[in-house]
């Protein structure tokens, strides 16, 4: 469970997060990722990628959202929202996020465990465990990836 002030520092991040998604900003979204970050996602091949700067996570952070672009990605609602005070320095947020086209027609759903660091500037994500590319791709007409 998250104290008051916690859960208000956590979705105050997420919300900073959810609207440079919503606008394609390639550079704030990065902005809330703590480097070096381990990104862990579900493929045939599960293997940790550890982001050791921006510049390597732009990279993947542009692939996603060229994959939204492509089937119409405009907004998202939560699904499942649980944030959990880990101590005074972190937290962790349990989502499952429901992508949607600008009609509000779902496109697909993933779910992600964000472990979040407290810095000067607010939370950042220190690593996410997540199974977004595969429904991503799947939605997109896309083939598997063999790694995360």
């Amino acid at each position: 469970m998250a104290s008051h002030d916690t859960a208000s520092a956590v979705m105050e991040f997420l919300d900073s997060y959810r609207t440079p998604f919503e606008g394609y900003d390639t550079e704030a979204i990065v902005e809330h990722y703590a480097f070096p970050c381990a990104i862990i996602g579900d493929s045939e091949t599960i293997a940790p990628i550890v982001f050791e700067g921006a510049q390597q996570c732009s990279a993947g952070v542009d692939y996603v959202l060229s994959l939204h672009r492509a089937i119409g990605v405009t907004q998202g609602q939560p699904l499942l929202l649980e944030i959990t005070e880990l101590s005074p320095r972190l937290a962790a947020l349990n989502l499952r996020y429901q992508m949607q086209d600008k009609s509000g027609n779902p496109l697909y759903d993933f779910q992600g465990f964000y472990s979040l660091a407290r810095t000067e500037a607010g939370y950042r994500i220190a690593a996410i465990c997540h199974n977004q590319i595969p429904r991503l791709l799947t939605c997109a007409g896309r083939p598997a990836l063999p790694i995360s």
